[in-house]
């Protein structure tokens, strides 16, 4: 680290500075930090922070760290799923590990932990303010001090400071909204509830699920769906409650959460945005701590080539957002059509979901990060037929 005086005070200069310590801040600056970047974390709350989240972290973003973690951070291990839909219900169990369940405030903090350990500077209570975009360099303002660096990695989150100065505010329909609460149980009571698995109810919210994970002497429970048809959300929440047979008398949150698939900006001239900022959540499940891994690891390692080509211009960072696609935007495309088509069509795919092993089985792979929503597509559309005759057809004749 560098101080500069630009006439009236000094200023310390970073190779880079991450805006946010959430899982791709953390991710983003610990590769950064093992390049041999010197390298900021500038975090707007004290580390550990609390964070609004179901929990869930599938089996295919822990194969995106190169590091384990800590088994006292894992509360519940899932190898399966209940599904239900209107008075349809399967549940099935994989042999292999489809996620494990954690809080985020001690997960995030860990992330956070080994960037540290890295050789990342850790400022936390310290929010960023603004920032100046200049031929040589970007200024970032704090609350507190101002720091010069080559680039900016955003990677605060669905209302992001950053993404201002890349792209245009999210569209309604682009954003879902959450409401949530954790639900005092005893492991007893969570075990006879629900055991090794976790649970997605549909057709409660529209593009979206209400679900209930299993935690350490608690249950997350929520309800995600497009912000546009979340109207009278704590309502339905607390019918939902009572439907479950779960305590009402809960803290509950909301929180929004961007939708992926869709087309967006991600880079400007010295700035790169990462995770939620640039979008990247699961449009169907919901999850976004896969792909805040994947784009902060994405994102440290285009800079690393705009260093060694002195180039940090939007043309340059770009590469980063065709990467991007390469890895795993484009799953987030098909994920959000198969959205709008099980939502168009929900008495057919919830169904086929809640009432047949195979396209639950298979379905479940895609959860755990073992298959692409484009091939499960390719699977299940040829079936929907056959399925519709031997699944459905007699499911309503018995209902």
């Amino acid at each position: 680290m560098k101080a500069f005086d630009d006439g009236n005070n000094k200023m310390e200069e970073y190779d880079v500075v991450i805006i946010g310590a959430g899982p791709a801040g953390a991710i983003a600056a610990k590769t950064c930090a093992e390049e041999g970047l010197k390298t900021l974390i500038l975090e707007r709350k004290k580390i550990p922070r609390f964070k609004v989240c179901a929990g869930g972290i599938s089996a295919g973003a822990l194969s995106e760290l190169n590091f384990k973690i800590e088994e006292d951070l894992v509360e519940r291990e899932c190898y399966g799923a209940r599904v239900n839909y209107k008075d349809y219900q399967i549940e099935l169990k994989k042999r292999s590990k489809m996620a494990i369940m954690v809080s985020r405030d001690r997960f995030d903090a860990y992330l956070t932990s080994r960037a540290v350990e890295a050789g990342a500077n850790l400022h936390d209570s310290e929010k960023a303010t603004t920032l100046h975009q200049k031929e040589k360099e970007i200024v970032v303002e704090t609350e507190k001090e101002e720091y010069r660096a080559k680039v900016v990695i955003g990677a605060d989150g669905v209302n992001s400071t950053t993404s201002k100065y890349v792209r245009a505010p999210f569209k309604p329909e682009e954003v879902g909204l959450c409401i949530a609460a954790d639900i005092p149980a005893e492991n007893e009571e969570v075990d006879s509830y629900i055991e090794g698995a976790v649970e997605f109810n549909f057709g409660i919210a529209r593009m979206g699920y209400a679900w209930v994970f299993p935690k350490e002497k608690h249950f997350s429970v929520g309800i995600g769906g497009v912000s546009t048809a979340m109207k009278d959300s704590k309502v339905k929440f607390t019918e939902f409650l009572q439907k479950k047979g779960l305590n009402t008398d809960a803290t509950i949150r909301t929180y929004p959460l961007p939708r992926g698939g869709y087309e967006r900006e991600v880079c400007s001239d010295r700035i790169i945005l990462v995770g939620d900022a640039a979008g990247f959540v699961d449009p169907f499940l919901g999850e976004g701590i896969k792909y805040a891994f994947m784009s902060g690891k994405l994102a440290a390692k285009r800079i690393l080539k705009s260093y060694e080509n002195d180039d940090f211009s939007k043309t340059a960072l770009n590469g980063y957002k065709k990467e991007c696609h390469e890895s795993f935007t484009e799953h987030l495309t098909y994920g959000l059509k198969l959205t709008r088509l099980m939502n168009r069509y929900p008495n057919i795919f919830f169904t086929l979901l809640a009432e047949n092993e195979k396209v639950l089985d298979r379905g479940l792979e895609v959860v755990a990060g073992r298959m692409e929503y484009k091939e499960y597509l390719k699977w299940l559309i040829p079936r929907v037929p056959h399925y519709m005759l031997h699944t459905i057809l007699p499911a309503w004749r018995n209902k």
